[in-house]
Formats: structure tokens, C-alpha cells, sequence
């Protein structure tokens, strides 16, 4: 065998050799990313740190080889929302940097406002594509005052998705069915309402309009699809 043959092996087989690493650290990359969507008020209760921000550099790769890689986006915090009070101005966020495992790539323009929801570990931002990510300009204003101050009245109560036939089964529930066929994902739930305790009612969830237009009735209704 050649010293030129020899050589291009053994290339080839470090590189092999480094992708199958890679993999590994990684996990199974043949997966492909599913994420149900949730109510805005569902993604703000249900995380660990929610804020106003703007990409200001993005897509970057951490770690080496040898260690589990991340990317992270590099942000401005603009406000807080919640977490603790010594996340006031995050600077980086985390994410995996390959779609099976859900990661998020920033394809947006830079500068733009954007909402985030993430969970934390350590002081370290995590987010994923299965997060609330969505630029602020997109956000109606019932959904700007429920981030806010609104939501959080509610992480009490619990939005259960209806996708057929569906009904709720305790007063802290509010029947969230935007996801209906029948309803021409108009998301007028998501856009316009949050699901609230009433002090008149005992305590029971319901929902309530966040802004101009009137909610309706979606209590312990049992729809068909």
C-alpha cells in the first residue's frame, strides 16, 4: 500500500471516527423534532424565565469535539418578565445545535424584539424551538398584557387542549379549543384570552378577555370535531 493510500485512510477514518464522537455526545440525531402547540399563557407558565429581547449575534458553536457542543445566540435583554431577579439582563442564550434535538436557529433579522421562554439550568438559558419564541411586533395586545401581568394570575388554573371530542373535568380547567378544525385556526383563544381564577366563582378558571372583544362562553362544553 502506499505512504499516499495510508495516508488518506487514516483521514478518512479520523474523520469517521470524529463524527461517530460526535453523534454520540449528541445523542440520536435520526429523530425529527415534534413540538404541540400550547397557549401562550401554558409556555408562560410552565417556564422558567420569560423576557423581551434582541438577537444581537447568533448561531455560534460552544465546546469541543470532546464535550457536548451547543450553540448559543448572544441577546440584550429589554425586560424581564420572570425568573429571578438576578437574570435581569441575560446576555446569552443556550440551545442544541442540531434539529433533532429540537435546537433553535435564529434565521430572523438581528435588532428585532423578540419574546423568549426558556428553562434554566444553573444560570445558564436554555431554549429550544418548542419554546415561545415569536417577534414582538407579532404579539396581539391582549397576549403583550397577558406576558406582562396577566398570565401569571393564572398558573393556578390548567388549559387543556381539545383537538375532537373533548370536555374538562375540575373547575381549574379552561377548554381550549383553537385547535378545532372547525374553528378555521383563527386562534382566537390564543390571541385574545387567558384562563383565570374568579374570585366570584370561587376560584374557578374561566376565561377572560384581554382585550376589546368579548370571550364567550367555553365552559364545560363538550364539542365534536
Amino acid at each position: 500500500m502506499t505512504e499516499r493510500r495510508k495516508m488518506n485512510l487514516a483521514k478518512v477514518s479520523g474523520f469517521l471516527s470524529a463524527s461517530f464522537l460526535l453523534l454520540t455526545l449528541l445523542g440520536d440525531t435520526t429523530e425529527a423534532c415534534s413540538c404541540a402547540r400550547r397557549h401562550p399563557q401554558t409556555a408562560f407558565c410552565s417556564s422558567d424565565i420569560v423576557l423581551r429581547a434582541k438577537f444581537v449575534a447568533v448561531n455560534k458553536m460552544e465546546g469541543n469535539l470532546s464535550e457536548r457542543r451547543w450553540m448559543y445566540h448572544e441577546i440584550k435583554t429589554i425586560k424581564l418578565y420572570k425568573g429571578p431577579e438576578e437574570m435581569q439582563d441575560v446576555r446569552y442564550v443556550h440551545t442544541p445545535p442540531i434539529d433533532g434535538a429540537c435546537g433553535y436557529f435564529h434565521g430572523g433579522p438581528l435588532k428585532e424584539e423578540y419574546l423568549i421562554t426558556g428553562r434554566l439550568k444553573g444560570d445558564e438559558v436554555l431554549i429550544t424551538i418548542c419554546d415561545f419564541i415569536r417577534p414582538w411586533a407579532e404579539i396581539t395586545l391582549a397576549q403583550k398584557r397577558g406576558f406582562t401581568s396577566e398570565y401569571s394570575k393564572g398558573c393556578s388554573c390548567s388549559i387543556v387542549s381539545c383537538h375532537s371530542e373533548c370536555s374538562i373535568t375540575s373547575d381549574n380547567q379552561c377548554l381550549w379549543t383553537d385547535l378545532l378544525r372547525s374553528q378555521n385556526q383563527s386562534y382566537f383563544q390564543d390571541k385574545h384570552l387567558a384562563c383565570l381564577p374568579r374570585a366570584e366563582k370561587n376560584g374557578m378558571c374561566t376565561w377572560k378577555s384581554l382585550g376589546t372583544q368579548r370571550s364567550g362562553s367555553f365552559r364545560k362544553r363538550r364539542l365534536t370535531q
